[in-house]
């Protein structure tokens, strides 16, 4: 005889949906339950800590109540950040002092505690009379006090009603003064004279008419990156350089150009020449790994990144030795 079937199979299917969808209503009501009983004795919590220090207003804000400023002398170069703070001083005000002195900053005059950063008029009303530098933080005085001043042109008139023949010579003294310090600065070049921009310094070059000190160094350094300059108009590679100065100068001198060593040197060493950067040198050490010693321009010409403008460039810097 075969057992009695209570329920279908459609039907165990229906209440075992039921019975899940059951589970989860109950399990999500307890759980919000929890979590708003959890959130109240948080926020108990919270109101509790923050009580003493805050309030509510009726706006529905926390209001925090104002420090009580304090007025004492103080040196902004030692003050420490509670001293600071009591003095009415943000939070960040402070901060940034500190960062100040911490990278060598020092207040030499009251006037520099202007320079606090968001210093407000009411502050400033409140601390400059409160400010004491001590003396090893004030700058040496240019200028001589009032007194020495007064002191100082009263020993002048004096001197100058008693010995007029003096402030007579000091004043034809000045035109030989003048004369003095022109002849100190470096004379400029003029008509046919120039300078080998091989051979000369610095100095000499700032006699060429156009050239100062900043484009001098300019040359001298280009000349060491280069190796040597083989034409004047390499010069006009400097950026902004005054094209009428390559009047005055001229190439004499070749013979010492530093070549490169083209089949000796990393691909590091040659890149660094103005002419070749990476992807050359790279090329050329690339070709050296695989078939051996660059022989002459030739190879160089089948190379996808020399064109014929750059091997013109190079070829008075490279040596295949």
């Amino acid at each position: 005889m075969r057992p009695r079937r209570w329920f279908t199979r459609s039907q165990v299917v229906l209440l075992l949906i039921v019975a899940n969808v059951s589970l989860i209503v109950v399990g999500s009501l307890l759980l919000a339950r929890y979590r708003r009983a959890d959130g109240m004795d948080a926020q108990a919590t919270f109101d509790s800590i923050t009580q003493p220090a805050s309030r509510v207003s009726s706006s529905g804000y926390y209001v925090t109540p104002s420090r009580q400023v304090e007025a004492f002398e103080f040196d902004p170069n030692e003050a420490d950040s509670m001293q600071l703070l009591r003095l009415g001083l943000a939070p960040f005000q402070v901060r940034s002092i500190y960062r100040y002195r911490a990278k060598g900053g020092r207040f030499s005059t009251p006037d520099d505690f202007r320079r606090v950063y968001r210093l407000t008029n009411e502050q400033w009303e409140h601390l400059s009379p409160l400010i004491r530098i001590a003396d090893r933080y004030r700058l040496v005085d240019v200028l001589p006090s009032g007194d020495d001043r007064m002191a100082r042109l009263h020993r002048r008139s004096v001197s100058t009603d008693s010995a007029p023949d003096t402030l007579a010579a000091t004043r034809d003294t000045t035109p030989a003064k003048a004369e003095r310090a022109r002849a100190d600065y470096p004379r400029k070049l003029a008509g046919d004279e120039t300078l080998d921009i091989n051979l000369a310094d610095s100095v000499s070059l700032c006699r060429v008419p156009g050239i100062g000190p900043y484009y001098a160094r300019k040359i001298v350094d280009y000349r060491r990156r280069l190796g040597g300059y083989v034409r004047v108009e390499q010069l006009l590679q400097i950026d902004n350089f005054p094209a009428d100065a390559i009047a005055w100068l001229v190439v004499s001198d070749t013979a010492q150009i530093k070549r490169l060593q083209v089949n000796r040197l990393s691909t590091r060493q040659l890149m660094k020449h103005p002419y070749m950067g990476y992807y050359r040198a790279s090329e050329i050490n690339n070709y050296r790994r695989i078939y051996g010693k660059v022989t002459g321009l030739d190879i160089l010409k089948n190379l996808p990144h020399f064109t014929e403008e750059d091997i013109l460039r190079l070829a008075p810097y490279l040596d295949f030795e």
